[in-house]
């Protein structure tokens, strides 16, 4: 009888951890960035990132062994190379999408298309979008991904986050001009609405071309002399070729700048400070130790 009784109570007690770990993921309601509600009964098991910064958003909360797939441009972090490639930010394979059998795909407006994100719908995927634009978009969005996932680590790494934006942030009025670059031919920058923008604002930078009308405009050589801030940064891969390519236009260009007269140019890892994601952190690091330098 004392036997029956306890096995009885073992069961039931099983039972209710269940229902409660089912509940835990069940009847969860969220919007994504375009404003389109999900229903999550579950927590997805094969997703599709169609974007490198989504890609490392998953893996920094611990969801990286939920992704079935990936860009050919997600090349961070390193484990992301081991994912089925599915083909680039704006021409997505559909039939190698179709071969995964996604239950949920993650896409930016930022670097994918519209096109992508209409086939896909047609075609019945379930197509969450997060497009953060600022530094504090980037938490809002680990957040909606930790809902959807219930990882382990993501209540820490999202604190974790928070905590080193906080850290790194610079407020006051003494900053530093600077005039940064995506290109060199031809010159195109950015304003302080971009997120790229948003990087230097906070680490205590001020965007001599902050205030253009364009979020990506281009630049003309007399503009930039005339100008002619005190610091100067180009964006470019890692590769050596790359890197004294920017280094000779600028010397042949504008020697007479300050900045370059003064060792205040600086080339930048693209990826790092231009996906919307947790290395955020990294740039803002990376910028914090130029801006204290004298």
């Amino acid at each position: 009888m004392i036997r029956r009784l306890i096995l009885t109570v073992l069961l039931m007690t099983a039972l209710v951890s269940c229902r409660e770990e089912k509940n835990n993921i069940a009847g969860l309601n969220i919007k994504d960035d375009l404003g389109k509600d999900f229903y999550f009964d579950k927590i997805p098991e094969k997703v599709v990132s169609l974007a490198p910064s989504l890609t490392e958003m998953a893996f920094y909360i611990g969801a990286g062994d939920k992704l079935a797939g990936v860009t050919k441009y997600c090349d961070y972090p390193p484990e992301a190379k081991n994912k089925k490639i599915v083909g680039g930010l704006l021409d997505p394979n559909l039939e190698l999408i179709a071969g995964i059998k996604p239950d949920l795909i993650l896409l930016t407006t930022e670097g994918n298309s519209k096109q992508t994100y209409n086939s896909l719908t047609d075609l019945g995927y379930r197509v969450f979008v997060l497009n953060p634009r600022k530094i504090r978009d980037i938490t809002a969005a680990l957040d909606k991904l930790n809902l959807i996932f219930k990882t382990r680590a993501g209540n820490e790494q999202i604190n974790k986050f928070r905590s080193g934006v906080e850290n790194l942030a610079v407020s006051g009025d003494s900053l530093r001009s600077y005039a940064a670059f995506l290109s060199v031919k031809p010159f195109v920058s950015f304003n302080d609405s971009t997120f790229i923008g948003d990087i230097f604002r906070s680490t205590g930078f001020k965007n001599v071309f902050g205030s253009e009308k364009l979020d990506y405009p281009g630049i003309y050589d007399e503009d930039l002399l005339l100008k002619n801030p005190e610091c100067l940064f180009f964006f470019s891969d890692s590769s050596a070729v790359s890197v004294e390519n920017i280094k000779s236009e600028m010397s042949l260009r504008f020697s007479e700048l300050k900045a370059y007269r003064n060792g205040k140019f600086y080339i930048l890892n693209e990826s790092i400070f231009s996906r919307p994601g947790p290395r955020v952190l990294d740039a803002m690091g990376i910028l914090n130790q130029i801006r204290i330098r004298k």
